[in-house]
């Protein structure tokens, strides 16, 4: 699920390997907020840190939808199937991965300056062929596993992510509400299955913390969108709300008391914590942490 309201930079040159990957050491200085100095940030041929990996291969995404999923079922007395987290798992995969592959198609190297992106510009064969296969195995899944009324579920969620991707790549280079969308769609892809036994309190305060998590990504990315000539809201938001927005919800949550509350609560204390700290974190770095905020909070409520 992020983007840089960026200190001065004190630049360094990475060591390299053989995937040209952009990696930010991790005590680096955060990314310049310059587009120029961002170019010559980046080098040709990167490291790759560790922690990368499961944002580079789109796993991330994939693993909090999941854990998510499970939380929610498991504070509703819900029934959950390892079909419906196994369909749901592989299709967030499959959107955030053909999204990227998508972006990065007819683009140039060199206006890719995030890992992800020159990841997926020096791998694109093999992710789509990962793709197709994975493909395969997500819709005999669905097709074994899942009830009617939830097939017909995850193919109207289908159908708008599709509308979604195209509006993304006509629009985008001249406004697209980005961020907004993505929390939207994935807010659905998590409730799908059981949608009409869960709370509007929990759908709507998880829709807003997929929001906040784009949207403070988006903020720390933004040079990287300028160059790859993306505009979204996420530029257009003061920055200065974000991470008062985010406390206030943190608090919110708490008097509301949907499901999974605790969780929630803990997922907007962590992403406004993080936005205030934004000048001190790497723009890698940044992304990772944001995306951890949504994982860790429902994994030890589910640990609890």
């Amino acid at each position: 699920m992020a983007r840089a309201c960026l200190s001065a930079p004190c630049l360094h040159k990475s060591r390299t390997d053989t995937d040209g990957l952009q990696a930010i050491p991790p005590t680096a200085a955060p990314l310049p907020q310059s587009l120029q100095e961002m170019k010559a940030y980046v080098p040709d041929r990167p490291n790759i840190q560790i922690w990368q990996w499961p944002n580079l291969l789109a796993l991330d995404a994939a693993l909090i939808a999941v854990v998510w999923q499970i939380a929610l079922a498991n504070a509703l007395e819900l029934p959950m199937s390892p079909a419906a987290c196994g369909v749901l798992g592989l299709s967030v995969w499959l959107t955030y991965t053909a999204d990227r592959l998508i972006d990065v198609a007819r683009r140039p190297a060199r206006q890719l300056l995030s890992a992800r992106h020159s990841f997926a510009k020096r791998h694109t064969r093999t992710l789509w062929r990962a793709w197709a296969g994975v493909l395969v195995v997500d819709l005999t899944i669905a097709l074994l596993g899942l009830r009617t009324e939830q097939l017909q579920a995850g193919a109207w969620l289908l159908s708008v992510c599709l509308v979604y991707t195209a509006l993304n790549q006509k629009l985008s280079r001249r406004f697209f509400p980005k961020e907004i969308c993505v929390a939207l769609i994935f807010t659905g892809g998590v409730v799908v299955f059981d949608a009409a036994a869960i709370p509007m309190g929990f759908i709507i305060f998880f829709a807003l913390l997929c929001m906040l998590n784009c949207l403070i990504i988006g903020a720390m990315e933004k040079a990287i969108d300028a160059e790859m000539r993306v505009h979204s809201i996420a530029p257009v938001v003061a920055e200065r709300w974000l991470g008062v927005s985010a406390l206030s919800l943190h608090l919110l949550v708490t008097i509301v008391a949907p499901p999974c509350a605790i969780a929630l609560s803990i997922g907007f204390l962590a992403l406004g914590i993080i936005h205030l700290l934004r000048r001190r974190i790497p723009v890698e770095t940044f992304r990772v942490l944001a995306d951890l905020s949504l994982l860790v909070p429902a994994t030890i409520w589910l640990a609890l």
